[in-house]
């Protein structure tokens, strides 16, 4: 029963929804909206066509349906985020990133165990954790996620999304934070070209090692290139997805720039 096959797909067109809209809400909300279709189509497979053996039905829950339940999740938080996000008081927004990151915090502290385990690859609990055979029957009036739909969520399939998607979560609000602190600094330079554009030339610059020596990560370029041209890349990573699924042309913006500079220089010759 093959339930991978929609995987690549669905994070291509989230980076295709990330670089082609300029507004990080309308963004977030379509994606979600996205998500949830994508989880219902999964859930509709899994009660009609049972699972082969424990094998298959762990991989589900804990790869395949991580997919669109990370990003259902973490858009949902970054839309939340956006949502109460001041728009021009600095100080209030270091409160808020600071507030949610105490939340998150407590949240991975809680659950320090099960992420050591995820992080450390073992696999001695998944039937427990992501088989539905290991679930309780009475709980008081606490209800579980699984409890809700039986079917289709394990002890700890959700936890483990919420997890991803929280320290997601966690990199985007600081990134937002520094984002903003460096705006208030900003240069007299726009970048008034595509996101997408902009992330080629960021990527290019990071696979040719150009700077400290090929020490920084893409994501000091990113800041750095936010900051000069007074432009929000958002997820450079997202976008780039969307770059690698390019039929052809990949490079596109790169190969223009090489074409205008030779023209020039040719014209200069000439």
């Amino acid at each position: 029963m093959k339930r991978t096959l929609h995987k690549s797909k669905l994070e291509i067109r989230i980076a295709e929804i990330e670089s082609s809209t300029s507004s990080t809400i309308d963004a977030a909300m379509e994606i979600i909206a996205l998500c949830r279709t994508r989880l219902w189509e999964l859930r509709d497979k899994v009660t009609v066509q049972a699972f082969s053996d424990d094998r298959e039905e762990i991989e589900f829950f804990k790869y395949t349906k991580q997919i669109p339940m990370v990003n259902l999740i973490y858009y949902t938080e970054v839309l939340d985020f956006e949502l109460n996000c001041p728009a021009t008081d600095l100080e209030a927004l270091r409160k808020l990133v600071k507030a949610r990151s105490k939340k998150w915090n407590a949240f991975f502290t809680t659950h320090s165990d099960f992420i050591k385990y995820m992080k450390l690859k073992l696999n001695h609990f998944d039937a427990q954790f992501f088989t539905r055979k290991y679930t309780v029957d009475y709980f008081g009036k606490y209800k579980p996620s699984y409890m809700l739909d039986p079917q289709f969520n394990t002890s700890h399939d959700r936890l483990w999304a919420r997890i991803q998607a929280g320290q997601q979560a966690m990199i985007y609000i600081r990134d937002r934070l520094a984002s903003t602190i460096n705006s208030n600094k900003s240069s007299d330079l726009y970048w008034t070209s595509s996101k997408v554009s902009l992330t080629e030339l960021v990527y290019a610059l990071y696979v040719s090692r150009a700077f400290n020596h090929g020490k920084a990560d893409i994501k000091q370029i990113a800041r750095a290139f936010e900051h000069m041209f007074n432009f929000n890349l958002g997820d450079c990573y997202r976008t780039y997805i969307g770059i690698c699924a390019r039929k052809k042309d990949r490079a596109k913006f790169l190969d223009e720039l090489s074409y205008r500079l030779s023209q020039h220089i040719e014209k200069s010759d000439a």
